[in-house]
């Protein structure tokens, strides 16, 4: 017997391309978010308003500044945005590449002021079109949009998680959110797909064995999250985790279960 467990670690060294340390299969499948094992609660953003009425948007990853007053206005890269104020409580932006509309976004304050609901749609070229919301509710301030806002919506989007491994690729999708990233396991940064995805976020994933990936998010290349995937030996459950490089104690935790 101990003859052969030491030729099969031998046999793993030798021929680890083979499979000794490839993904577990127990990868592929839906997953159901269980939030009370979680300990995430949803980002914080935050909206401010300069004193010549330009809004400014950050949520401590990415930030962008909007006027709304009807007018186009350039952004970069041949895109523009316009916003329209159809109301007190309502914002209309629209997101334009050359000229043609690539995304809508509507913001709408509820009747007190304490609930901020935004509706993203996205336009495909192939004519289909992605739409999810986000539901906000006020940390701090008083006065329209602007304020301290946490997304209550976060752990819904992502309430539902589909793997599947196809080669040397994890295809990830949240049907919630429209969301999708098809990384390949070998660190190769690869876009985020979806109507809330920012711009210029890309996500990396590196196998660390049958039952984890590191993983690391970037914004126009700068890391933003690294973390890992991490499958129980089950096969039932996957804890994701991610932190800031620089607070490597403050994590963030999903944790889900397999359907």
């Amino acid at each position: 017997m101990r003859k052969v467990w030491f030729g099969w670690v031998a046999f793993c060294a030798l021929t680890a391309t083979l499979g000794c340390r490839a993904p577990s299969p127990d990868w592929n499948g839906a997953w159901k978010l269980n939030p009370s094992k979680s300990s995430f609660q949803g980002p914080v953003f935050t909206i401010s308003i300069s004193a010549d009425g330009e809004y400014r948007y950050g949520d401590g990853n990415s930030s962008f500044t909007l006027r709304c007053d009807g007018k186009d206005r350039p952004i970069g890269d041949s895109r523009t945005r316009v916003c329209v104020k159809s109301s007190a409580t309502v914002f209309d932006i629209t997101q334009k590449e050359n000229g043609v509309k690539m995304s809508a976004n509507r913001w709408e304050l509820s009747a007190d002021g304490k609930v901020f609901t935004s509706t993203a749609t996205v336009f495909r070229p192939s004519g289909s079109i992605i739409t999810s919301q986000t539901i906000s509710s006020r940390l701090s301030g008083s006065n329209g949009f602007t304020g301290q806002w946490r997304d209550m919506s976060y752990l819904l989007r992502h309430s539902d998680m589909t793997l599947r491994l196809d080669s040397q690729i994890l295809h990830i999708g949240y049907t919630n959110a429209g969301q999708y990233i098809d990384a390949p396991l070998d660190g190769v940064d690869t876009a985020v797909h979806g109507p809330r995805a920012p711009e210029g976020t890309t996500y990396a994933l590196r196998t660390a064995g049958r039952h984890e990936f590191l993983s690391l998010m970037k914004r126009n290349g700068k890391v933003l999250t690294q973390g890992s995937l991490t499958l129980s030996n089950d096969g039932r459950t996957i804890t994701d985790s991610w932190w800031n490089p620089d607070r490597p104690a403050d994590k963030g935790t999903l944790v889900y279960e397999k359907q």
